[in-house]
């Protein structure tokens, strides 16, 4: 059996040698001078060997002591270079669970694994709802121990003040629990199904009729009701036919005034999808007027008044509805149903209005193979759009031209207005 003395006096060799001790302890000694622990054994006819460490950090004494606990295991058939790496990676199970165990830090981790694809309007929101409703309650526990039943609770509570918010806060739980899950902390996800909310009342959104969109027209035109600024970004979102937030948060990079046209990438779209936008000569003027008001350091169309650096605020249009008397009636959003229902009811290709409208088709066999992107089509209907609004703004009667037909699709007269 070996001593201290004999392992401190055991002096290198070319080749590594053995120093046994009992019961398959040895002490490896390399030709660099390091003395290592080794175990050998047997378990189910198969031979195995374990470190147990190295000399002078592992003493005789400790060496022994391993020795035994691993020659216990064997006697039970286990494997103990098994065991010892089970045993370790409960150990960084356990440490994982206490440093990232807290809902504050699972949320955090969540939020940069998932932010990164989504739209920033979109983080923002998701941010906004989590701080206000979630974070106060949950932030300080550890998320093993939050309960379906509280979390139904919570969810309960929003419900009653804003109906959409909960419905929204269940969806982030689901996947900060997911990935908890994924993550080693949790087996089982405690959120309630989405039956617990009540049932969504869902309304489309309100859209002014012609005889009110072509007075809104006029107010809007007001200087003194309204800044030229958000008067300008109102009638966009009329000329372009898109979201409120497609607008408002553009950035001057996207435009392409000498081709009169802009191009919002894949990111700020509510389809993850670029969208090009054939930009009408009533659109060109505007922006370029924008572009004077602006200043040029400016990245957005529309900068915020209180951070320049981020766009203007998404409620700032809705308050100009409110302001002027149109809020009951309409919204900026439902502009883009105005476009619509004027173009189906002339009978306007359907394609051409979806594609203005940046809608996902709904036939994924028939988009699979109609890749037509009816680009003269869709400069030759937004230009007839703006036409149209100035009608409506000059309350010019246009009862005449409410049930022509018109064929956009000829490539002379496409090709005209282009």
């Amino acid at each position: 059996m070996l001593s201290t003395l004999k392992i401190k006096s055991a002096r290198p060799d070319s080749r590594p040698y053995k120093l046994a001790d009992s019961g398959g302890l040895y002490l490896l000694v390399q030709p660099s001078g390091s003395k290592l622990w080794r175990y050998k054994f047997r378990v189910a006819g198969k031979e195995g060997l374990q470190s147990l460490g190295s000399f002078p950090e592992v003493g005789l004494a400790e060496a022994r002591g391993q020795l035994a606990e691993s020659r216990q295991l064997v006697s039970q058939g286990i494997n103990p270079t098994h065991a010892r790496r089970e045993q370790r990676l409960e150990q960084e199970h356990v440490e994982l669970v206490r440093v990232t165990d807290l809902f504050s830090t699972v949320v955090a981790d969540w939020s940069s694994a998932t932010g990164a694809g989504l739209r920033p309007a979109t983080v923002k929101q998701c941010r906004r709802e989590i701080d206000n409703d979630l974070l106060p309650k949950l932030k300080g526990r550890h998320i093993s121990s939050i309960t379906r039943l509280e979390l139904t609770a919570l969810l309960k509570r929003v419900e009653t003040r804003a109906p959409e918010v909960a419905r929204n806060l269940r969806n982030h739980l689901w996947g900060i629990f997911e990935y908890a899950i994924d993550s080693g902390l949790l087996e089982a996800n405690p959120v309630p199904p989405v039956r617990v909310m009540r049932k969504r009342n869902q309304k489309n959104h309100a859209a002014l009729s012609e005889e009110r969109l072509g007075a809104f027209l006029r107010a809007i035109d007001d200087p003194n009701k309204m800044k030229e600024e958000t008067s300008i970004a109102m009638r966009l979102v009329l000329l372009t036919a898109c979201r409120k937030a497609e607008v408002i948060e553009g950035q001057w990079k996207e435009i392409d005034l000498d081709n009169a046209q802009w191009e919002i990438p894949a990111a700020r779209m509510k389809g993850n999808r670029p969208h090009w936008i054939p930009l009408s000569r009533q659109a060109v003027e505007l922006i370029r007027r924008l572009r004077q008001l602006v200043p040029a350091d400016r990245d957005h169309l529309f900068p915020n008044r209180d951070d320049p650096k981020c766009p203007m605020a998404n409620r700032s249009l809705n308050a100009v509805m409110e302001r002027l008397g149109f809020g009951g009636e309409g919204t900026p959003h439902g502009m883009r149903a105005a476009f619509s229902t004027y173009f189906n009811s002339i009978e306007q290709n359907i394609d051409v209005i979806e594609q203005c409208l940046a809608h996902v088709p709904s036939n994924a066999v028939r988009a699979a193979y109609n890749r037509h992107a009816y680009r003269p089509e869709r400069r030759a209907i937004l230009q007839q759009w703006a036409e149209r609004l100035e009608q409506l703004r000059a309350h010019v009667p246009v009862t005449s031209k409410r049930h022509e037909v018109t064929d956009l699709r000829n490539s002379e007269a496409a090709g005209q207005l282009a």
